[in-house]
């Protein structure tokens, strides 16, 4: 039951901006403890919302949802707040009380502070300099409260307050009544969606011009977060109408011509039909323009190549392809010798003095692909895309891969920092964005590009769909690898049947592909998972069940979702856990973090918890090492005994335990077989048989709306991309 107390802070056990624990004094007298997502200081008087709960170590503490701040309204509450705040440098407690004493009143010193300095100077004979600074922290920190009071009326926790004060100051107030769509602007985190709540609840219209124009910037936003570079005008009206419910007739004329400004200021952008942002619109015209240039450029290698002996036909072209042009892509399912024809080209590569940068988009698959050169007999290290470029978080610092066109030095060791080819594989990970990125570096007078991916994946988490436009339309030379090599295995050998959309069924006495499929409800599939995966995983397969195993799931919700198998996972092992984490918990880190060296989908082990509230686990990431990941960070770390074949993709694992169920309708093809192929030497297909025949055979390959691909099919498109089409 949601409670509030007021009251003052007596003590903080721990306080940063971001979080505080501490102690309350009520009204009533009594002393509770508190904790928050909010900075404490000792001395305020505050009105904490929230709710009692009970932690296993502290007791009972008051939850703090949202608070608001007074001045404290005692003789001793304002000694305390004056002695004890942080912001008031040089008022200790004695100094505090002659203060306080002087005045009559909470709003009698609030004016001596404010108005009559000199006058507190003459009677108190407290130095200048320390009642100017008093005076100086006393406004600043006033004006911020009262922001805070106001802010908190409309239901905003603390951290998202600091987060606006941090950003607009106190004239947050004034932007807030004026447009307050603005602050989606200004305020990273806040969407059109958490700024509208704000913005209804202090009575701004709907069809306000700003709530307008912030909707419609808001649906084009969405549609590059689903993956899509555009989206078509009248779809964008279609949507906007439904989000903006503006109650008029003439709602649609409305907001088209609202749309229409947007496209003439330049804050949206049209091609033809299509809408976006310039930044999406122009990124494509780049790629576009330098596979136009570069795409057919032929530049064969100086050296002879070795031999074609023990390549297939395919291969054979690929390898050949990737020697005579600038751009080259090789795509090709599990078990067709993708990385073996990669390890013969580094090698022919390397014989002809060539320098070779080897990358791809998450550590995890560099680390996969320089071990599996490793085993070809060939040392070389392989970088993410985003370490190559020197990627900080904020900048690419990377100029150029390329050797300067008056570099008389070409490859050797004498030119560390270029490179004659460039090679990256998992390139179906690879969005638009990064692909501009790694495209603007390379001068392709001298240095060649080897795109390697497998297009029957699932497409880049980011917009944008390179690989599959590349090969849809042939925009560079491309060779496609369709024949499973006998030595590939039955895993290999049945995952490719996925894509023909039948499910294999078990290997006989093989335990390397494994189908159960018995099962109708999700009940009984929790427990026949823990079941496997606790013992007969450990038992059979002599695995660890936790970091050589991976459950992968299409979903985040429901009974066989991410959330709730990885509840399920920590409590089986654990049992209560007390914070977010135990030690041993299996994590992934979900956000590049540039600070800690952690980079989004790496995963990694909890090996201790500080124990002071606050203070956060220490991971030891794969990769990385150890790591102290503060409570102010933690949202960036989930559990990772279930992930989604997405938040997998790049990785392998020992064994992967997939799961699919009638529940996951919309699992397709295209997801399942990214799933099965994320098993290294054994797959596990688990749920029941109509929802995994449903997946094989539901070949919904992902259509993304992409400038690449609209070009591609010169797709014709009306003179206004915002006519309404009623």
């Amino acid at each position: 039951m949601v409670e509030t107390i007021r009251g003052t802070v007596h003590r903080t056990y721990f306080a940063s901006p971001k979080f505080s624990a501490g102690v309350l004094h009520t009204e009533a007298g009594e002393s509770i403890r508190f904790r928050g997502a909010f900075c404490a200081s000792e001395g305020e008087l505050v009105t904490l919302v929230g709710r009692w709960r009970h932690d296993p170590k502290y007791g009972e503490q008051f939850s703090v949802d949202s608070l608001s701040y007074e001045l404290p309204d005692s003789p001793e509450g304002l000694i305390q707040y004056l002695a004890k705040h942080p912001a008031f440098v040089g008022i200790g407690e004695g100094t505090a009380r002659k203060i306080v004493a002087h005045a009559a009143s909470a709003s009698h010193l609030d004016r001596l502070i404010r108005q009559d300095i000199p006058e507190l100077h003459r009677q108190l004979r407290i130095p200048r300099a320390t009642l100017e600074s008093l005076r100086e922290a006393w406004i600043a920190h006033s004006a911020e409260n009262e922001v805070r009071t106001y802010l908190a009326s409309f239901g905003l926790t603390h951290h998202q307050m600091e987060t606006l004060l941090a950003a607009l100051g106190t004239g947050v107030v004034g932007t807030l009544r004026t447009d307050p769509y603005q602050l989606i602007r200004y305020v990273p985190g806040y969407g059109f969606k958490k700024v509208d709540k704000i913005a209804r609840a202090m009575g701004t219209p709907k069809d306000h011009v700003g709530r307008i124009e912030a909707g419609l910037q808001y649906i084009v936003s969405e549609e590059i977060a689903s993956g899509h570079t555009w989206i078509s005008g009248a779809q964008l009206l279609d949507k906007a109408n439904d989000l903006l419910l503006l109650d008029t007739l003439d709602s649609r004329d409305v907001i088209q011509a609202v749309g229409e400004r947007l496209l003439r200021e330049g804050t949206l952008v049209a091609e033809g039909s299509a809408v976006s942002t310039s930044r999406f619109l122009e990124t494509e015209q780049f790629i576009q323009s330098v596979f136009t240039q570069f795409g057919r450029l032929e530049r064969p290698i100086e050296t002879a190549p070795s031999p074609l002996s023990g390549l297939r036909v395919k291969q054979a072209e690929a390898y050949q392809a990737a020697l005579r042009h600038s751009i080259v892509v090789i795509s090709g399912g599990a078990g067709t010798g993708k990385t073996y024809v990669l390890g013969r080209l580094t090698r022919t590569f390397q014989e002809a003095g060539l320098r070779v940068a080897l990358c791809s988009p998450t550590g995890k698959a560099a680390k996969r692909i320089e071990e599996s050169l490793q085993q070809q007999g060939l040392s070389l290290e392989a970088k993410t895309i985003h370490r190559l470029l020197e990627y900080d978080g904020q900048t690419f610092h990377r100029e150029s891969l390329s050797h300067p066109s008056d570099d008389p030095q070409r490859g050797g060791a004498d030119n560390d920092d270029a490179f004659d080819v460039v090679i990256v594989d998992e390139v179906s990970m690879v969005d638009v964005v990064l692909m501009a990125e790694l495209l603007r570096r390379i001068d392709f007078a001298r240095t060649r590009l080897v795109l390697v991916g497998d297009h029957n994946q699932l497409p880049p988490v980011g917009p944008g769909n390179v690989l599959r436009d590349i090969i849809a339309h042939r925009l560079v030379p491309t060779v496609i690898l369709n024949e499973v090599v006998r030595q590939a295995g039955v895993l290999k050998s049945n995952s490719m049947d996925v894509l023909s959309g039948r499910i294999a069924p078990t290997a006989g006495n093989d335990p390397a592909w494994t189908v159960v499929d018995a099962f109708q409800d999700p009940q009984p599939i929790q427990v026949y998972l823990r079941d496997l995966v606790l013992d007969k995983i450990p038992l059979r397969l002599e695995l660890d069940p936790i970091h050589d195993v991976q459950i992968l799931t299409p979903t985040h919700l429901g009974p066989l979702g991410t959330k709730a198998i990885n509840q399920m996972m920590q409590h089986l092992l654990h049992g209560e856990v007390p914070r977010k984490f135990a030690v041993d918990d299996k994590v992934i880190q979900t956000y590049n973090d540039y600070g800690l060296g952690v980079m989004n989908g790496t995963i990694g082990r909890v090996v201790a918890i500080e124990g002071a509230p606050g203070g956060g686990y220490w991971i030891d990431f794969d990769g990385v090492g150890e790591r102290l990941v503060k409570d102010e960070q933690i949202h960036n770390v989930q559990l990772a005994y279930a992930l989604t074949a997405h938040k997998a993709q790049g990785s392998e694992f020992s064994c992967a335990v997939v799961l699919c169920h009638r529940s996951h309708f919309f699992a397709d093809r295209n997801w399942l077989y990214t799933a099965v192929t994320r098993a290294a030497r054994y797959c596990i297909l688990l749920g029941d048989r109509w929802g995994l025949q449903n997946a094989a055979k539901k070949n919904d390959t992902i259509k993304r709306r992409t400038f690449l691909d609209l070009w591609a099919k010169k797709d014709a498109a009306p003179a206004s991309p915002l006519e309404a089409t009623a």
